[in-house]
């Protein structure tokens, strides 16, 4: 891996503020090589004569062309002499969280919130360095719905000036992705008979294990679910020494882990966003939008770990842990058993 003083990165935002910010942060860390864009055509049109980028910083909503837009354009090699594995890191907002999936989708490496931080970008750049990613074929990232979703109930279409549009008669957004109001995240766990009888934590996690051994139905040899409950089991496992590490160890240990947490449940829900496009699973979106939630609680953990607020942590840690118990003993499963049925049918 290079150096970041031998690093070239272009940074692509339409608010100069955010410009200067990470070209000081980039400068800081050792990075000399920093280029900006306002847009996204701005972005291609300076790849294009620097092919030799090692990495981009983007935003999503920008005009003309928008981070999404620039992402797949990247990944299916629209740039002459741009590899499509292109170091791409995200600025984003996990409240819009089909911006959030979809990126996810065009293999993305890497998220980053606003407001911004010294210690949050430099975890993000090292992050997104980090991880390797497999390239899909190109058809597959260009089938990824390109509008951003800016405020509840508005979407603002893909300008669609950095991709060529497909023939007459071809559909780019597929008909189960509809562009819709993204539901309202609930930050109040759903009522349970034994919720109140045990110590919350010990309860959460206990119910999370416990739906890790229904995920698979008995009757199912299916790989993906298979790789699929391990996964799970490690993120549980990561879940564990998080709260140790907040309780007695050091906040910078934990707001790491919280960060390697945040990039291997963005990496496996990556994976199944795909499957289940090729699985044709008509419950995609409503499965998607709760990925975007539990990015969003990991993102919050993360936030509440570096203010070295303690108390504030471990309440954010017991509502990511919530959030995933309910989305396995939800979605999960629910995607379990569709896959079984297709294996029975088929």
């Amino acid at each position: 891996m290079k150096a970041l003083s031998a690093l070239k990165v272009l940074v692509v935002d339409d608010q100069p503020i955010i410009d200067e910010f990470c070209r000081k942060v980039l400068e800081h860390l050792g990075c000399e090589q920093v280029y900006s864009a306002l847009s996204g055509r701005e972005a291609i049109e300076i790849l294009t004569r620097e092919p030799r980028i090692d990495m981009v910083l983007t935003d999503i909503d920008m005009q003309p062309g928008n981070g999404l837009e620039l992402l797949q354009t990247i990944r299916c090699g629209g740039i002459p002499k741009v590899p499509r594995d292109l170091c791409v890191l995200m600025f984003t907002d996990y409240n819009y969280r089909n911006n959030v999936m979809n990126a996810v989708g065009l293999d993305c490496n890497g998220f980053v919130s606003k407001p911004l931080s010294v210690a949050l970008l430099s975890d993000k750049i090292d992050a997104a360095r980090r991880r390797k990613i497999t390239l899909a074929d190109t058809a597959v990232y260009r089938s990824i719905p390109t509008s951003v979703n800016t405020a509840v109930g508005v979407n603002k279409p893909a300008d669609g000036s950095l991709y060529p549009r497909q023939s007459a008669g071809s559909t780019h957004t597929p008909a189960h992705e509809p562009s819709t109001p993204e539901p309202t995240v609930s930050t109040t766990p759903s009522p349970g008979p034994s919720q109140t009888q045990m110590p919350p934590e010990e309860n959460d996690a206990d119910r999370f294990r416990q739906a890790l051994t229904e995920l698979v139905p008995s009757n199912s040899k299916d790989p993906f679910l298979q790789q699929k409950q391990q996964q799970l089991t490690d993120i549980l496992h990561q879940l564990d020494a998080i709260r140790r590490e907040i309780s007695f160890g050091s906040d910078d240990t934990a707001a790491q882990m919280t960060n390697s947490l945040e990039q291997i449940s963005a990496e496996m829900f990556g994976q199944e966003y795909q499957h289940q496009r090729e699985h044709h699973f008509s419950h995609l979106s409503a499965h998607q939008a709760e990925h975007g939630m539990i990015l969003q609680r990991t993102q919050m953990l993360a936030n509440k770990i570096r203010q070295n607020k303690k108390p504030k942590a471990l309440l954010a840690h017991q509502q990511l842990l919530q959030a995933w118990y309910r989305h396995i003993a939800g979605k999960d499963q629910q995607y379990a058993r569709y896959l079984t049925t297709q294996g029975t049918l088929g």
